[in-house]
């Protein structure tokens, strides 16, 4: 795969760790790192929107039915309100807003 230099460091640089406290150490800042992502991406997200996310690698749309603290669900773009597919995803994985 084509990852980037940055990207590239920093997986040399976790391959290289022996110690367990010091991955915790890297799973905290990971983790504070998915929630600032998340809060960013999610900024202005209202009932209503119609935004875009990436999943395995595929671009999916949907219009936001619920929003929470840290994550918000969406039913999928064009889809009937009978059988349709909601889906709760994180707000770090939101694109944007779909015009």
């Amino acid at each position: 795969m084509n990852y980037s230099p940055e990207l590239e460091a920093a997986l040399d640089a976790m391959r290289k760790i022996t110690d367990t406290s010091d991955m915790h150490v890297l799973a905290q800042q990971y983790n504070s790192h998915v929630t600032f992502l998340g809060k960013r991406n999610g900024a202005g997200i209202v009932k209503g929107d119609k935004i875009a996310w990436e999943y395995g690698g595929l671009k999916k749309v949907g219009i936001v039915t619920k929003v929470n603290r840290k994550t918000v669900e969406v039913q999928n773009w064009g889809n009937t309100p009978y059988g349709a597919t909601r889906t709760r995803l994180d707000k770090s994985m939101i694109l944007g807003k779909v015009a």
